[in-house]
């Protein structure tokens, strides 16, 4: 009898052991694939991914993910589900979000009301604060409501919950810094090309003229926007390879000679050169180093045509043509845009990919309409 009892105890607390082992594999199986997720991803993918990662879990009716905004003092939602409202703003006097944030510790309660507080959430059952700190500041914080099954938030699930709320902090945290020397970096290209184009004042403008074309021709293409964000770098830089460009070449009244236009031509490899050890701007540079090869290959400079050649580069040729055309040059007037985009469609399927003529067609005369064919 004592036997069988001893053997049935020890069977139970193998069960036992062997669910809380299934359950904390499954707990990291899906911290790593989230980690994986949230990787690349942007603030605001990050803040909704979580959002519904969070739902899913817990199987909660309303779940947001608030940002602070430390020059003013306050939570702002960022991304939420349910029964929240979407300009809900949290301030330094609130008992609950606020002290979870500021003592970064995680608040539970059966019912938001038992704490007599006002309820934002509007919660019928249970709610769960989780505080977003990450490694160097805190982010915001995760608030949960109203289990579909009205039980509360055990220790469980609040130490899961930390754990998705302390990763998406530091993914986010990543993504914010980065962000800031993107910002930085976008800074102080803008101020080298600023000084390259002072230097000739038939190039002063160009670049932010081909900019503005190119996030056009994208945004009318349906890129989204990290791809116009790319699309805004390399159009900033595509040009940098003429700093190697002697200033007596660029400014000659006259026609190019055969090997003046080499130099000319040869300054998209130069601008690879240039930025070559910029790791994350390989397809920034990519499409630079493109952006003078024809659609059909007839006149490429290295050989590719077609579907070969990076969209961004396929973009950035339409953009930069049409304003070295329509532009005045040191040996010629510039062309009339209306002039200028007949010509450009002319050329689309040899020159140039019809896809990218065609969306500047169509967003260019919605900006400015012209009698294009």
């Amino acid at each position: 009898m004592g036997e069988n009892a001893a053997h049935s105890g020890i069977q139970k607390d193998l069960e036992l052991t062997v669910r809380e082992l299934s359950d904390t594999y499954e707990e990291l199986s899906l911290l790593y694939k989230l980690s994986e997720v949230l990787s690349g991803m942007s603030v605001d993918e990050i803040a909704e991914k979580v959002v519904e990662e969070a739902v899913d879990t817990l199987d909660v009716k309303t779940a947001a993910i608030l940002f602070l905004d430390e020059e003013n003092e306050r939570l702002v939602t960022k991304s939420f589900r349910g029964r929240w409202n979407k300009d809900t703003t949290i301030h330094k006097d609130d008992r609950i979000i606020w002290n979870a944030v500021s003592e970064r510790k995680p608040v539970a309660f059966c019912k938001l009301s038992d704490a007599g507080h006002a309820d934002y959430t509007h919660a019928e059952g249970s709610i769960l604060v989780c505080p977003l700190v990450g490694k160097i500041r805190v982010i915001g914080a995760m608030v949960l409501a109203d289990r579909e099954s009205n039980a509360e938030f055990y220790s469980n699930d609040i130490k899961l919950m930390m754990a998705i709320a302390s990763q998406a902090a530091i993914t986010v945290e990543n993504a914010l810094l980065y962000k800031e020397l993107e910002d930085f970096l976008l800074a102080a290209i803008k101020s080298l090309v600023k000084a390259l184009e002072a230097s000739s004042r038939w190039t002063a403008g160009h670049t932010e003229r081909v900019t503005e074309y190119a996030i056009g021709i994208g945004s009318a293409m349906g890129l989204g926007v990290k791809h116009l964000e790319r699309l805004r770098i390399c159009s900033l830089l595509h040009d940098i390879g003429k700093i190697a460009v002697p200033r007596e070449i660029l400014d000659k009244a006259g026609r190019l000679t055969e090997d003046e236009e080499k130099v000319v031509r040869r300054h998209p490899l130069i601008g690879v050169e240039i930025l070559g050890g910029f790791r994350q701007l390989q397809d920034v540079i990519l499409g630079i180093k493109y952006h003078h090869e024809w659609w059909d290959g007839g006149h490429s400079l290295l050989g590719l045509k077609g579907e070969d050649i990076p969209l961004m580069a396929r973009i950035l040729t339409v953009a930069d043509c049409f304003d070295a055309m329509s532009s005045d040059r040191p040996y010629r007037r510039r062309k009339a845009r209306d002039e200028t985009l007949k010509e450009i469609i002319s050329l689309s399927g040899k020159q140039f990919d019809p896809e990218v003529v065609e969306a500047f067609k169509q967003w260019l005369t919605q900006q400015h309409p012209v009698s294009a064919p």
